[in-house]
């Protein structure tokens, strides 16, 4: 009966894979993270145009001192705020770096132990091809010496 194939380092194969792939999802996540923070700056960046425009509108009508003394400091929190999410951004960005270098690592890894396999796998086929040429010329063989 003909042996079946059989790596022996495919529990380790499986486990780099299983590693790879949720490298995967947690950069993933870190973009998904990113794009999320980067639309909130944008969100920021828009609200302070409106709010310019809104405080073109009072003072074009008659405002109240309280009501023009608001926009400075609504400006000012909403500027900090966009340091802070940009401050953040940075910080995910390094984040991303980090986990890219880690997922393209993982990967290399992956592909060594793959590469491994297909050239046992070439060594295990030929060798079985091997046997099976030698049983043939064996049989052929024994053939010839029983006609003769």
């Amino acid at each position: 009966m003909a042996q079946k194939y059989k790596f022996k380092l495919d529990g380790l194969l499986k486990l780099r894979k299983f590693k790879e792939q949720q490298l995967k999802v947690e950069l993933g996540q870190l973009v998904k993270e990113i794009s999320f923070v980067e639309g909130e700056i944008q969100k920021a960046q828009d609200h302070i145009g409106e709010t310019y425009q809104a405080q073109e509108d009072v003072i074009g009508d008659s405002a109240k001192g309280r009501m023009v003394q608001f926009f400075p400091y609504y400006l000012q929190a909403k500027r900090e705020d966009i340091k802070a999410k940009e401050n953040y951004l940075y910080a995910l960005k390094k984040k991303y770096d980090v986990k890219l270098s880690e997922v393209r690592e993982a990967m290399g890894e992956s592909k060594v132990i793959e590469k491994m396999k297909d050239n046992d796998f070439k060594s295990f086929k030929s060798a079985r091809q091997k046997k099976i040429q030698s049983d043939i010329d064996e049989l052929i063989q024994i053939r010839r010496e029983g006609s003769k």
